[in-house]
């Protein structure tokens, strides 16, 4: 294309060149665009690759040679020269110089379009056969040639190394805004405020591309925004809107704004970002809900979506040595609060462990302390208050997600789960404990990603999460109550300790003045050091954490079940945090507090638990007992011996809706429950066979012949049927045990 930008169209003297004089390559090239000129269209394209192919040029190159030569030629009719008009003396014309006009375009394209306009017209006046068209014709395939090297020259360069940008032909950044070439001799057109592209981003994916955007607002406040580049063909104004929602001034002439769009869909940079969907570890570094990252990631981490409530959960105020001389040396001594402060450290460590989700529910009366431990808790990572990082149990299943996603490998805080709706409570347990969100379907009708998280949680109210979930007539499964264990806060004081207070009420009052004041540092500090343990020493890491599960699996009773022992593996979690943070100069405690606070926390619990079985034993005996107790003669149908045959017969009573029968034996009442109704009512939304199995383990029912669960009974009228055989005596032990 060079070689014919430098070759002018032929004049006289060039068509008569022999076409076989190849002595001279440019004469050559002239002498064949002046015999294209002269063939009609159907015959030039019937020869012009042979004679390319000749020529060894390209065939576009020859068509561009044909039709410069046809141009000069309408050029010459225009102008109506003749023969008896003078020839120009000197000075160069489109057909006598084309070096002198090549130099003279390529002069002028480098001018600014006021001063390009003026010396076009001072060259045309003074360079005889140059005309103003043909020149501003000229300038424009001089703008297309250039435009055409940059696009190759990109192309061929290959993509940007790191710390590069390649912006596309026709836009310069200044420092008063994005511009671009207006075209037609018009002015540069200003597209926007100025910004920088730091980089392209994706998630780990490769999906969900973004150029990484940062600019200053009119207050001069710095904006980092990861522009999804989907947004470049998404509806006028949708791209616009979003950058001058965030500061950014955008020109609002349609022409700008689509030029806007092409040029970020055309921008290359070579740094490189991760977007991540949630906070928490992505690697060895940890990214907070604020965009902070803590760790060393391979390249930068960027959140995709940020939220002002994610933003203000992670909020610092105060200073570190604060908060551990007026916050947290007031949990020593005090079991509960000391445990939720060690367990506030447990969200990191769930990655390291390899453990999903759960935590604690803290309840007892009200003004009983469990929300100031909580807060405690809650101060490590953010504000303590409704507008920080404590959170409403009043939410629905949407905003949980959100909250969840916001608080990942952190500490999520709901406070009065008497405000949860008790039909989602449990639901809502087991999706927050295991780290997902629903499914749910896009508009093209796809399946969206789904959420996912891993959180410590820490719960308040003033009942057991058992009690909230059976207000609906539903029991509570025992997964959600071991994801979620309740914790009761002591009659006595929880916070024995006064520190040196008068009374709990003046250590309180400091404590919560304490709190606004410091609050958001400890956990970003705690994070540093165990960024840092993970890369250097995640042996030593996991060896701490599989000491601390021996050493409180070790305080169960033997033979304790699979479900204490899971929880005893979170107390040992927020134990092992606890003491790391105490190595680590991050709580000010002696060695040793952390897991003596979480043994004696673990202590309680397994006493009002009742022991170390299985939960779904003890809940069996409880609903069994709770059914005979409602019961009784009303729908058990009594047995009394026949005089004649001694067998069981009923006695003429008026029983509704039978579910069995009873009969008096030594020791109380023994009843018979059907099959149907243990299913149906004594178990219902239960495994009723697991159930008897329990039972009949616990001597409560009688087991039958085999492996039989169920005895047979011959009742007159009704012959012999398969009942459940209750012991008797079993609404007298449970009144004894409690």
């Amino acid at each position: 294309m060079d070689a014919m930008r430098d070759t002018a169209a032929p004049d006289a003297a060039t068509s008569a060149t022999s076409a076989d004089d190849t002595t001279d390559p440019a004469a050559a090239l002239r002498a064949a665009a002046a015999r294209a000129a002269d063939m009609d269209n159907a015959e030039w394209l019937a020869a012009r690759k042979a004679e390319a192919r000749r020529l060894g040029v390209a065939a576009a190159d020859l068509d561009g040679l044909r039709r410069d030569v046809l141009r000069q030629r309408d050029a010459e009719a225009r102008e109506g020269a003749d023969a008896a008009e003078p020839e120009p003396e000197a000075g160069p014309s489109m057909g006598a110089d084309p070096d002198a006009l090549t130099a003279l375009v390529a002069r002028l394209a480098d001018l600014a379009p006021l001063a390009r306009e003026v010396e076009m017209r001072g060259a045309v006046a003074s360079v005889p056969g140059l005309t103003l068209r043909a020149l501003s014709a000229e300038l424009k395939r001089e703008a297309a040639r250039r435009r055409a090297i940059a696009e190759e020259a990109m192309r061929a360069a290959g993509p940007p190394g790191d710390g590069e940008t390649h912006w596309p032909f026709g836009y310069i950044m200044r420092p008063d805004g994005l511009f671009c070439d207006g075209g037609d001799d018009a002015p540069p057109l200003r597209l926007c405020d100025a910004f920088e592209v730091l980089g392209e981003a994706r998630n780990t994916a490769g999906e969900d591309w973004a150029l990484w955007l940062r600019w200053r607002d009119g207050d001069g406040r710095p904006h980092l925004w990861a522009m999804p580049a989907r947004m470049t063909m998404e509806a006028p104004g949708v791209l616009e809107a979003e950058m001058v929602r965030r500061g950014l001034r955008v020109d609002a002439d349609p022409t700008a704004r689509m030029r806007l769009r092409s040029f970020l869909s055309g921008v290359r940079a070579g740094g490189r970002v991760t977007l991540v969907a949630r906070a928490g570890w992505h690697g060895d570094a940890f990214a907070l809900a604020d965009g902070a990252v803590i760790g060393k990631p391979p390249e930068p981490l960027v959140m995709e979506r940020q939220s002002e409530a994610g933003a203000a959960a992670v909020a610092m105020a105060g200073d570190l040595d604060g908060w551990k001389a007026e916050v947290a040396a007031l949990a020593v001594g005090n079991d509960l609060p000391a445990f939720c402060l060690a367990a506030a450290f447990a969200g990191p460590l769930l990655d390291v462990a390899g453990e999903d989700g759960g935590g604690f529910h803290l309840f007892g009366k009200s003004k009983a302390g469990k929300t100031s431990a909580a807060q405690m808790a809650v101060s490590a990572w953010g504000p303590p208050t409704k507008a920080g990082a404590l959170r409403d149990w009043r939410a629905t299943a949407n905003g949980l997600e959100a909250a969840c996603a916001e608080s990942g490998d952190g500490l999520l805080a709901l406070d009065e789960i008497h405000q949860a709706d008790p039909r989602e409570v449990a639901g809502a347990i087991y999706a927050m404990a295991n780290g997902a969100g629903k499914g749910r379907m896009a508009r093209d009708l796809t399946a969206r990603r789904r959420s996912t998280w891993r959180t410590f949680i820490l719960s308040t109210g003033e009942v057991d999460v058992p009690t909230v979930v059976e207000r609906t007539g539903r029991k509570m499964p025992e997964g959600a109550a071991v994801r979620l264990p309740s914790l009761p806060i002591p009659d006595a004081d929880a916070w024995p300790n006064r520190h040196g207070y008068a009374d709990r009420g003046a250590m309180l009052a400091a404590l919560h003045g304490a709190l606004r004041k410091h609050h958001g540092t400890a956990a970003r500090a705690f994070l540093a050091h165990l960024a840092e343990a993970r890369r250097e020493d995640m042996a030593g890491l996991l060896a701490m954490l599989a000491g601390m599960r021996d050493r409180f699996a070790a305080a169960l009773p033997a033979g304790a079940d699979v479900q204490v022992r899971h929880v005893a593996r979170a107390f040992a979690l927020a134990a092992t945090a606890g003491e790391m943070a105490t190595r680590w100069g991050v709580l000010p405690w002696p060695a040793g507090e952390a897991s003596r606070a979480a043994l004696a926390v673990m202590a309680t619990w397994m006493d009002r638990r009742g022991g170390a079985d299985a939960g779904e034993d003890g809940a069996a005996l409880v609903r069994l007992r709770a059914f005979i107790a409602a019961h009784g003669a009303s729908r058990f149908e009594t047995l009394e011996a026949s005089f004649a045959t001694g067998e069981p017969v009923p006695v003429d009573q008026r029983t509704i809706n039978r579910a069995g029968w009873r009969e008096r034996r030594e020791g109380g009442w023994r009843y018979f429950i059907t099959r149907e109704a243990w299913r149906s009512e004594v178990f219902a939304d239960a495994d009723p066979t697991a159930a008897a199995r329990a039972l009949a383990d616990a001597g409560a029912i009688q087991r039958g012949d085999g492996r039989n669960l169920t005895v047979s009974k011959v009742i007159q009228g009704e012959g012999k049927v398969r009942v459940y055989a209750v012991t008797p005596g079993i609404l007298a032990a449970g009144a004894a045990e409690a």
